[in-house]
């Protein structure tokens, strides 16, 4: 198996390398990187070393498996949204990592902004819309770039999210002698009279979100107004469908999701929840089963719209039969079951992981008392039942008054570690 050295060549030009990392480079067999980190660090390397141009992550594995020793050059911290992470995953116990001053480090440097008080966001390779879940006012956000997120389009993103204030800092080529740092609001970026140089690849954005903001929340319990249902315009089984508010947030507080978790929404609907499941746990991942063509298409706007792009997944697919190749989950939400409630709940308890969480809802008395049987099957106690009873304002013959929903009974299993 190799032994694998991470030099994070820092964004000094020549690189800045601890005695560690330079008695590495000084011993090295085979080194990977781009032709320019190759190229600062060649005086370094003894003459049998071999080079070679870093390949695609898939590619780079099998090359790996190869070859005894070998050492990888990476931009600043390899450990900081770098390569390191993919490498310690792949090779445990056999990856040390030496690293340098980030791109994000000198940002701060540049600006004067404390690292710990700025959010850091990594764009490099990712969506654009993912920017969105991030986009609440008062923030800083300090933002790896690539091409797709150059200054005017989060200028473009902060106009579209009600945050036009916002002030832009953004930090070209740092470390070298042409190092160049420039300051912008979001209608200078925009303004298509304006022209500017164009900003360097090796760029880092600092963004103060500033304005009215109110589109991404602030915190759990998104308003239901906020959610595209397309309600006004869709009719039949294509209604739009919402979980309202309230129960929404009684649903997440029984989840409990937690980081890394595996979590499926069934019967998902327009995305309410799962939605907010998603955003709410960055690091977990959340299969949205729908089997409603419209629905589907409101599930997915509101994916793109709070930004979850990277942790939820939409799936047009009937339940229970289409939930047969998705990940084990550590949760599971039932919202709908189209008249295959018990077959659903069957073939969910026997997907999920021991130690896992089962809700379900129910609106009607057959689906509470089907729902209620299942304990026998489960050969468990119910966890947790409750009644969500929502009444909101509303007005008859003009006078005010509170207008009751259906109640909603929740009820959760938990399922017990040694299954």
């Amino acid at each position: 198996m190799p032994t694998i050295s991470v030099i994070g060549l820092g964004i000094c030009q020549p690189p800045l390398l601890t005695t560690e990392a330079q008695v590495v480079l000084s011993q090295a067999q085979v080194v990977f990187g781009s032709p320019r980190q190759l190229a600062s660090i060649a005086q370094l390397l003894p003459a049998t070393c071999e080079q070679r141009q870093l390949p695609k992550l898939s590619q780079l594995k099998d090359q790996l498996a190869s070859l005894p020793e070998v050492a990888i050059l990476a931009s600043g911290d390899p450990l900081l949204f770098g390569i390191g992470k993919y490498l310690h995953q792949q090779f445990p116990q056999q990856v040390t990592c030496y690293s340098g001053v980030s791109s994000l480090q000198g940002a701060c440097a540049l600006t004067g902004l404390s690292l710990q008080d700025a959010q850091l966001v990594s764009l490099h390779g990712r969506p654009l819309s993912s920017l969105r879940r991030h986009l609440q006012a008062n923030r800083t956000l300090l933002i790896l770039t690539d091409q797709h997120s150059q200054p005017q389009h989060l200028a473009q993103q902060l106009a579209e999210v009600n945050l036009n204030a916002s002030r832009l800092h953004i930090c070209e080529r740092l470390g070298y002698p042409e190092q160049r740092y420039s300051e912008y609001g979001v209608a200078e970026l925009l303004d298509s009279q304006e022209t500017f140089d164009p900003f360097d690849p090796l760029h880092v954005t600092v963004i103060e979100t500033r304005g009215i903001g109110g589109v991404i929340p602030n915190f759990p319990g998104i308003p239901d107004n906020q959610f595209i249902t397309n309600s006004e315009t869709l009719t039949g089984d294509g209604k739009g469908l919402l979980t309202k508010r309230e129960v929404r947030l009684a649903i997440l507080s029984l989840l409990q999701a937690g980081p890394n978790q595996v979590g499926w929404d069934i019967g998902a609907g327009c995305g309410g929840v799962a939605v907010e499941w998603a955003l709410w746990n960055p690091q977990g991942e959340v299969y949205a089963i729908e089997h409603h063509p419209q629905r589907m298409t409101c599930l997915q706007a509101n994916r793109d719209k709070f930004g979850v792009v990277q942790n939820l997944y939409p799936l047009q697919q009937s339940a229970p039969s289409g939930l047969a190749d998705l990940p084990r989950p550590d949760k599971v939400f039932v919202g709908g079951s189209s008249g295959a409630l018990t077959d659903i709940m069957h073939t969910a308890w026997q997907a999920l992981n021991p130690g896992g969480r089962l809700v379900a809802s129910a609106v009607t008395e057959q689906s509470k008392a089907d729902l209620l049987a299942l304990s026998t099957h489960f050969q468990c106690q119910i966890a947790e039942m409750l009644q969500v009873s929502i009444s909101r304002a509303d007005k008859l013959a003009g006078q005010d008054l509170l207008r009751p929903n259906l109640p909603i009974t929740l009820i959760c299993w938990d399922k017990p570690h040694g299954e």
